[in-house]
């Protein structure tokens, strides 16, 4: 069972307010194709499959289940996302869908994620609360992915998820045997593929995503804090690590891991070590014969190669990404290489000198008040007023740490499309 959870507990999960035309352009369809309504109901039909009660999706292109509990807009967005990833998701990796039937479920939470998939998988549900898992085993009854839409706040968010997991069931194929890839070379493939699909589909979406790991990264290399790849071999290692609150981290680790070998190797050779795996070959032997390298050599020269890149760009402080597609707007702010598990105080002033009131953007998670283990924290904010007349339009953002971290920059105002 390959979950995610807690990889984008940052502080933005923003509701996109777009016409309806740009809607449907982003979700892949042209200006051609017919015209739905986002307000329409989707058909369904009522289904008990374990004895759980669920409705069908009617027009998916695979079978989409869905508990009665959920939105037709987040149905919507499953039954999309679905439609693009298999047919990215193959193309992009080079590696066929499986044979296998595929099944693909919709909760509402992670209450109901938990529970109600126990009973159609005929085992206790996950023990933790992931926004999706995969059942990718051929030998598994009901192989599929599983997601809960709770956190959801746009399409951009159920194609980022659907095409992680899908990328977990290319993996794993029609092979009856799990192919004992490395924990962190599966996730970060399945981050790396989730981040080229968004980027042929909301390339603003797929920056701002790009930009978070970026961030997050180079603070674990400031306050050398990067849990390395050997400790991430295993499901139960890897499950330790996010449970301790390393989830971030290890998924940004991973995808940039694996995004440096695609541009060093090219991304057939990374496909390569996912065909080789297996019987009669480990892990760490298809690797070296597909890239010409050790995991360890690897591990240290993709430590070298983001040192290189990413602390020139993301010193010690802070870090904005302007954003204008929440209503609204919204500035997307990093703090990097901060003592860890340091309190923050904001502030936020015109260049007059007056207080700047804000918020949260809108459908953002709550804004952390203190740093992580490396020294990370990132939130959004979104201004709630305008600054008084002959005042440039921007805001002074402040950040003081309770151990003595300080940093400032100005950035424009977030401003309504």
């Amino acid at each position: 069972m390959q979950g995610r959870s807690g990889r984008k507990a940052w502080g933005s999960r923003p509701i996109l307010a777009r016409l309806l035309v740009v809607a449907i352009w982003l979700l892949g369809a042209g200006p051609g194709a017919a015209t739905v309504r986002a307000e329409d109901p989707v058909a369904t039909g009522p289904i008990t499959i374990e004895g759980v009660t669920l409705r069908q999706v009617l027009d998916a292109v695979v079978p989409l289940y869905v508990a009665p509990s959920v939105s037709d807009a987040k149905m919507r967005w499953m039954r999309d996302a679905v439609k693009i990833a298999l047919d990215a998701v193959p193309r992009i990796t080079g590696l066929p869908l499986p044979q296998a039937r595929l099944e693909f479920y919709l909760f509402n939470d992670p209450r109901e994620l938990a529970s109600l998939s126990g009973q159609l998988l005929r085992s206790p549900g996950p023990n933790v609360a992931p926004e999706c898992f995969a059942v990718a085993q051929s030998s598994t009854p009901r192989r599929g992915i599983y997601c809960q839409a709770d956190a959801w706040g746009s399409a951009e968010e159920a194609l980022d998820y659907v095409s992680h997991e899908l990328t977990h069931q290319i993996e794993q194929g029609d092979t009856a045997q799990r192919r004992g890839i490395a924990q962190w070379f599966n996730e970060g493939l399945a981050e790396y593929i989730q981040g080229r699909v968004l980027a042929e589909h909301n390339p603003g979406y797929a920056a701002r995503d790009r930009w978070l790991r970026e961030a997050r990264i180079a603070s674990a290399l400031h306050t050398d804090r990067l849990v390395p790849l050997r400790d991430l071999n295993t499901n139960q290692r890897w499950q330790q690590a996010a449970g301790s609150g390393w989830a971030g981290q290890i998924y940004s680790h991973s995808s940039l891991v694996v995004d440096w070998l695609a541009d060093s190797y090219g991304l057939p050779a990374v496909m390569d070590v996912v065909r080789r795996t297996g019987a009669p070959y480990s892990f760490e032997a298809a690797f070296e014969q597909a890239l010409g390298i050790t995991v360890a050599e690897a591990d240290r020269e993709a430590r070298r190669a983001l040192t290189a890149d990413l602390l020139p760009r993301y010193p010690t402080g802070l870090t904005l990404f302007r954003s204008d597609e929440a209503p609204g707007g919204a500035l997307h702010v990093a703090v990097v290489g901060f003592q860890p598990r340091e309190w923050l105080e904001k502030e936020y002033r015109y260049a007059n000198g007056v207080e700047a009131t804000g918020r949260a953007a809108e459908g953002a998670r709550p804004e952390p008040e203190r740093t992580d283990a490396s020294g990370f924290a990132a939130w959004s904010w979104t201004t709630a007023t305008t600054p008084p007349p002959g005042v440039p339009p921007t805001v002074e953002l402040t950040v003081h740490g309770s151990s003595g971290s300080e940093a400032s920059q100005s950035a424009p105002l977030p401003t309504a499309p």
